[in-house]
């Protein structure tokens, strides 16, 4: 099992803070539509399927359920205290993307760059701004966690190629833009690294 230190913590903190407040002053628009325009130059109904399954994936029922098992899992194998750690960061790092989808003024998306109707979760919740990806934000804790606990290299290969896809299917099919994909990334780091940090004990 791989740690961070309290310096990991803060320097990932510290990056999405700054990233959140260069989105929320606008200063990625313009990169992100040219992004989202070039993504959907050649759609077709294949991709739109495709990109549009790993909604599903992304999905706040799926994951939620994938992390209490994986938590489970570590607190079985005498790991309580990550197992638990994990738990919280899941449901902190949640509160905060709800935050910052309320009083993050982000570009909204534009109903004209929808490539088709996004997967419908079982509760709904209305947003005015789409910053972070929440997608992108609990794969990064769900998958990241099994990176970091597994300590394999095939297994965080496979992840970074699975984060890449589906933070791509999410500006591909318009409902959010690249940068909101990196800040759910990044909130999920901080997540990660809270959840494993270095401490005497944690495990």
């Amino acid at each position: 099992m791989k740690t961070t230190t309290s310096t990991g913590l803060w320097t990932s903190i510290t990056v999405f803070a700054l990233f959140s407040a260069v989105a929320g002053a606008g200063w990625t628009y313009s990169a992100d539509l040219a992004l989202v325009h070039a993504a959907q130059r050649h759609p077709t109904v294949w991709l739109d399927r495709l990109w549009g399954y790993l909604s599903v994936a992304g999905g706040w029922e799926l994951t939620s359920l994938a992390l209490i098992c994986v938590a489970a899992a570590m607190i079985l194998r005498g790991h309580r205290r990550l197992g638990t750690r994990l738990i919280a960061a899941f449901l902190a790092t949640a509160l905060i993307e709800y935050l910052l989808k309320m009083l993050l003024p982000v570009h909204p998306i534009p109903e004209s760059l929808g490539r088709s109707e996004d997967f419908a979760p079982l509760v709904a919740i209305s947003y005015p701004y789409p910053y972070p990806s929440g997608h992108l934000l609990r794969s990064t804790i769900l998958l990241g966690s099994l990176c970091l606990w597994s300590g394999s290299r095939a297994v965080t290969s496979l992840v970074v190629i699975y984060l890449a896809c589906i933070g791509y299917s999410r500006f591909y099919l318009g409902v959010h833009w690249p940068s909101d994909v990196i800040g759910g990334v990044l909130l999920g780091i901080v997540g990660l690294a809270w959840t494993f940090r270095s401490k005497k004990g944690a495990a």
